[in-house]
């Protein structure tokens, strides 16, 4: 069985306060806040941004096999969203992409499928967690996206998995409905505990390791109060990354988010037991190898940016704000996605072999010496650019308007126009650094959703 090779992890900047949402519809909330997706944000951008973090330190992206995608709000239905993944982080052609969603246990599927694939896989979480209006799913949801890569010569090694499969009526949701209803959470924890403790036993048993072996404890669910039960089950001297409080419960995500929270800190031949509870329960004990000594880790989770309870409401489509007037956008039209496939997944532009000049988008005839034909594709999406000039548009189509638009030189070459996205429109100056993301830019009529690269602030070089 393969390992894991390497790992990224993506939270949203928005942070909602839980106690100003609660107060707007009367219910009690516990403290802290939860992670937003933006305007332009959904499981497909957020999925993009952690692969991209995932595959981002590996020697060659050629070896990769496989792509598997997990969220329990798919963007896209009928056509797959792991395509798009695939595309947008350049991974090859040849890699297989496989969507895996529905249910918040689709996360664990991912990853078990990605571990037992022959060549490498990426494996995909991400999630935007919906919840009716008052409900506990809005308050202590959070969005979030982790992804891995399984290969051989892991830094992390899975010493065992164990599986328990149980149709528990804890909770659904009927296509089209805002978020889950839920049956009581004390008969929910009376059925789910046993089972994510005997997963969890069977795991350790099958590892040959004991609860005094492990230097973290991962336990996941949606309920707060079957997590603390299991905790407490298990031993609960190791407790580990609990995200709850800070980002919330990331659903499909939550189990990647909460591992890799815990190989971060892990020292080589530490172990850790991985527990989740979703329609039964999974265990697995990972080992850190002495590769793991080698990574990058991912950066600590910041404070973000504050977002009004309102704006929330706006983004998740709860509340409708007055259309403006404007014509309806356009879809893509398929036949021109398809002959720019390079250019609008991966932001592949092309260099003049001639003089060097950098083109965006693509072009066959060098704008400066006039060469024809004779054009190398350059990788444009890692390149840090400077705003060169902007524009703010107050009546533009948009979930949180204004539309900032900007000019943005590439470092080394290379001039484009494009959306800046997680701005202050009055904060938004001349000079700033910025790096490209993808995100969703508009929503046509007839429910086509395109998606292209905008640019967001480089937070490492603000002063």
């Amino acid at each position: 069985m393969n390992g894991i090779v390497a790992w990224g992890t993506y939270v949203p900047r928005g942070r909602l306060d839980r106690r100003e949402l609660a107060g707007m519809f009367g219910v009690s909330a516990p403290g802290g806040k939860r992670s937003v997706a933006g305007p332009d944000e959904d499981a497909l951008t957020m999925g993009v941004e952690a692969a991209r973090l995932a595959v981002a330190g590996l020697d060659s992206l050629d070896a990769v096999d496989s792509c598997w995608f997990a969220t329990s709000h798919a963007p896209m239905l009928d056509r797959g969203n792991a395509p798009s993944i695939t595309a947008a982080t350049d991974l090859p052609d040849t890699v297989g992409s496989y969507d895996t969603g529905g249910s918040i246990r689709s996360g664990v599927a991912t990853l078990r499928a990605a571990s037992s694939q022959a060549g490498a896989a990426v494996a995909v979480l991400a999630d935007v967690r919906y919840g009716k209006p008052g409900s506990d799913d809005e308050a202590n949801g959070g969005d979030a996206a982790a992804a891995f890569v399984f290969g051989p010569d892991p830094a992390v090694e899975v010493l065992s998995q164990a599986s328990l499969s149980s149709p528990v009526m804890d909770r659904w949701r009927a296509e089209g409905d805002v978020g889950s209803s839920t049956w009581d959470d004390r008969w929910t924890a009376e059925h789910q505990v046993p089972l994510m403790v005997q997963a969890a036993t069977d795991a350790l048993k099958s590892a040959g390791v004991t609860e005094s072996d492990l230097a973290a404890l991962v336990v996941s669910c949606p309920s707060a109060r079957v997590e603390q039960q299991v905790v407490k089950a298990l031993g609960g001297t190791v407790v580990e990354t609990d995200t709850r409080g800070a980002i919330g419960y990331a659903g499909t995500a939550d189990v990647g988010l909460r591992t890799i929270a815990a190989l971060d800190r892990l020292a080589p031949g530490e172990r850790v037991l991985v527990v989740t509870g979703a329609d039964g329960a999974d265990a697995m004990v990972l080992r850190a190898t002495d590769r793991i000594a080698d990574l990058d880790r991912n950066p600590t989770v910041d404070e973000g940016t504050a977002v009004p309870a309102s704006t929330y409401l706006l983004w998740r489509g709860l509340v409708e704000r007055a259309a403006v007037r404007r014509p309806p956008v356009e879809p893509p039209a398929a036949p021109a996605v398809a002959r720019n496939e390079d250019w609008k997944f991966a932001f592949t532009g092309s260099q003049c072999e001639s003089c060097g000049t950098r083109h965006l988008p693509p072009q066959r005839v060098c704008l400066r010496c006039g060469a024809t034909d004779q054009m190398s594709k350059v990788a444009m999406r890692d390149v840090a650019a400077t705003v060169r000039t902007f524009t703010i548009d107050r009546i533009a189509q948009s979930l949180n308007p204004p539309v900032v638009v900007g000019v943005v030189d590439f470092d080394g070459g290379g001039r484009y126009r494009c959306q800046l996205t997680d701005v202050v429109a009055d904060d938004v100056r001349v000079g700033d650094r910025v790096e490209m993301v993808y995100r969703l830019v508009s929503i046509a009529p007839n429910g086509v959703k395109n998606y292209f690269w905008k640019a967001r602030p480089r937070l490492e070089e603000q002063s």
